[in-house]
């Protein structure tokens, strides 16, 4: 059974709370991808197999802990930043450090790929004991909205499962993910390159 198939991922809702928590760990270990692990929490709820709630929960938590790995592969990348790169971001460190968690548990509430906006806070030396809790607060977000979605709107729920994520493949997947690790690596770029300082004075925003 391959692993990109939905006959996996859903296969997983067998093992009741700890394969939700597997599925949605290793679909959000997988990077720039809006995680497989929607369609199982909805199937375990539709099928009336498992709680809403505590799917959510064990949901978040499988998701919060693929992405905190993910965000330390993130923040390695800092030691490839000059000294003159890392002087320009000054500012913006102080900023992330504030007001950051707004932009984890934002990005971490939402179905799309939220990698983009996690590399960037990475780069911006966003904290990681930080981005731990921040993260689970924006998962458990949308894996309580999807359980409780497929517990009371039956109709919508098939039709996600049905008609949306059927008919992704593994070549639409990769495409996605490479355009998007594409538009975060410009992003990224970009972001090193930006006189903070200045950029952040002009706005009004004092760090």
């Amino acid at each position: 059974m391959e692993f990109f198939s939905p006959e996996f991922w859903n296969g997983l809702t067998g093992y009741g709370y700890v394969g939700v928590f597997a599925a949605s760990l290793l679909g959000s270990l997988i990077p720039f991808v809006s995680g497989p692990y929607i369609p199982p929490i909805i199937l375990a709820v539709m099928a009336g197999r498992l709680d809403p709630f505590p799917t959510a929960l064990a949901s978040a938590l499988g998701a919060a802990l693929a992405k905190a790995v993910l965000f330390r592969f993130f923040k390695g990348g800092r030691v490839l930043l000059s000294e003159e790169s890392r002087k320009r971001i000054e500012p913006l460190e102080r900023l992330v450090a504030r007001h950051g968690w707004l932009a984890v548990v934002g990005a971490a509430a939402t179905p799309l790929p939220d990698d983009v906006v996690f590399m960037l806070l990475a780069i911006s030396n966003y904290s990681s004991k930080l981005f731990i809790p921040t993260v689970f607060a924006g998962k458990l977000v949308i894996t309580t909205a999807v359980a409780y979605l497929a517990l009371y709107w039956y109709g919508l729920a098939c039709y996600i499962v049905e008609c949306v994520v059927g008919e992704v493949n593994i070549t639409h997947t990769i495409a996605i993910a490479a355009a998007t690790a594409a538009a975060a690596l410009a992003a990224a770029y970009a972001l090193t390159r930006l006189d903070w300082a200045r950029l952040l004075d002009r706005v009004g925003l004092k760090t």
